[in-house]
């Protein structure tokens, strides 16, 4: 399949439709992070990651990426 082809058969989303996905996972991540089996794991001594980072950090970025995208829409219309 070539890049032309690739690029066709690319869904294109609208800015709510970005803003909705990006607030599902959010609330998703959330959803996980809060489970005891998570926090279970979370806490263990084994649990490492490659830059230590934590489920919390995910979302953080994904709040900032939605805050940046409301920040681009209101200063649209202004």
């Amino acid at each position: 399949m070539s890049d032309q082809e690739t690029m066709q058969t690319q869904p294109s989303l609208t800015t709510t439709e970005i803003m909705t996905i990006l607030l599902g996972c959010e609330q998703t991540l959330r959803f996980v992070q809060a489970s005891p089996n998570y926090k279970q794991i979370e806490a263990s001594e084994r649990f490492s990651t490659s830059n230590d980072l934590r489920l919390g950090d995910a979302i953080q970025t994904l709040v900032e990426v939605h805050e940046a995208i409301l920040n681009i829409e209101f200063y649209s219309q202004v």
